[in-house]
């Protein structure tokens, strides 16, 4: 039996935003970091290129920073290449 990001405590509407991109299971490192993530627990994961870490790091972010509260500083993402950083910031925009 697949595990669905719901499983993994994702809410839902970031479950029908993956849903919309064609995202509907985790991939193994995802499964291992996103609980840990959402409960506000430090994450740190190791996995091939291609295998979700941008997203096993980000969910829980995305999940953490709409719950903060506003005007205050909410993430920081450092990325140590510019094709990095550029791939973060399309996998995370809305």
């Amino acid at each position: 039996m697949s595990t669905t990001f719901s499983q993994l405590g994702v809410p839902q509407w970031v479950s029908e935003a993956l849903a919309r991109q064609g995202i509907t299971e985790p991939f193994q490192i995802q499964k291992i970091t996103i609980k840990e993530g959402l409960d506000g627990d430090d994450i740190c994961g190791r996995a091939p290129t291609g295998s979700g870490k941008t997203l096993a790091f980000g969910i829980p972010l995305v999940v953490r920073t709409k719950a903060a509260k506003p005007r205050k500083p909410q993430s920081l993402i450092l990325a140590p290449t510019r094709e990095l950083a550029d791939q973060i910031c399309k996998e995370h925009k809305p």
